[in-house]
């Protein structure tokens, strides 16, 4: 019996790290019945979705996204006890610009005995903070406070669904009810071998992390610090900051931030509303999957784990970031003098 799954993500919910470890472990998965596509120049499975995302270009593949299915069916449906797994957080895109064409992928994986969509989902708060601190390695972002009410206003944010409600509801116009799995990141990730390991169960391969040969330590495209990163934007917006002052923003809260130190992008308030607004949306996804998943659900925000919010931030910190600024001024005009 052949299977095909789609791991759709969603964003940082270390879908890198899974396709990371899997594309360089894919030779051992084979021997378990677990085939993983080494098509591409990236190690996640983008290319499958370029022709309908603005993605860069080096996810693109030498034939189309549908050719590339087809490709994989032909190569594998056919066979018994195997499962293609295939991982691209780019399927879960909503916005109708850029959303994949479903039902064309489930007809070219139509030789698939099954098929199966799984979807990876954190509580709001942690995912929006992720998303803003991806957004900035490439640029500024828009303010904390404009995330937090572009996400209660629209049920999205930067394009990407927060309330999981809107995957849901596009997923069953496809897919059927059984055929899709929600799991909750943070119950994986304290799960035996965290979300890797998690994944393999998932996958009956009777593999554990130990057996897997690690790439980047087992965590890959890891999230900055993001009290440090905000501060930094604040101080050199509209042009995204230089690495240096993150780096030394993030040594300045560890030295003056006591232990242990769990910072939350988010001020109190906003924490409150993301959770307010989102938990009888969570509940309402919690119920629709009850009859098929009972014991999914995602983890609810608890306010107490956190030890440091935006608007608690020491004035010690920003005024040592501020000296770091100015003395950095101070020497590039001295080097402007003497090259004057």
């Amino acid at each position: 019996m052949s299977k095909v799954v789609l791991h759709i993500g969603t964003h940082k919910t270390a879908t890198t790290t899974i396709q990371d470890m899997f594309h360089k472990n894919a030779g051992l998965l084979e021997q378990h019945g677990v085939v993983y596509p080494r098509i591409g120049r990236v190690t996640g499975h983008h290319g499958l979705v370029y022709d309908w995302g603005r993605l860069p270009p080096v996810f693109q593949l030498e034939v189309s996204s549908l050719d590339a299915l087809t490709w994989i069916a032909r190569e594998h449906a056919h066979k018994k006890d195997v499962t293609v797994f295939l991982s691209s957080e780019e399927f879960s895109r909503v916005d109708p610009d850029v959303a994949v064409d479903f039902a064309a992928v489930r007809e070219r994986l139509s030789a698939f005995d099954e098929i199966e969509v799984v979807c990876v989902l954190r509580t709001q708060w942690r995912f929006l903070q992720s998303v803003y601190l991806e957004l900035s390695r490439n640029q500024n972002p828009v303010r904390p406070p404009k995330i937090v009410a572009n996400a209660i206003e629209k049920g999205m944010s930067l394009g990407l669904a927060m309330d999981y409600n809107i995957i849901l509801d596009r997923l069953e116009q496809f897919f059927a009810p059984e055929e899709i799995t929600l799991l909750d990141f943070d119950t994986l990730c304290a799960s035996q071998d965290g979300i890797v390991g998690a994944m393999l169960r998932h996958l009956d391969v009777p593999l554990g992390l130990a057996d897997l040969e690690a790439v980047n330590n087992g965590k890959s495209n890891v999230s900055p610090q993001p009290l440090a990163t905000w501060l930094s934007n604040i101080m050199t917006e509209p042009v995204r900051p230089p690495q240096w002052l993150v780096n030394h923003a993030t040594k300045a809260f560890e030295e003056i931030c006591p232990k242990p130190f769990r910072p939350c992008l988010f001020s109190g308030a906003e924490f409150n509303t993301l959770a307010t607004h989102f938990r009888p949306l969570n509940d309402r996804l919690r119920e629709r999957r009850k009859a098929l998943q009972p014991d999914f659900a995602i983890t609810q925000p608890v306010s107490k784990e956190i030890t440091l919010f935006r608007h608690q931030v020491p004035i010690t910190v920003s005024n040592r970031v501020i000296r770091l600024l100015v003395m950095d001024r101070i020497r590039a005009e001295k080097n402007e003098k003497k090259q004057n």
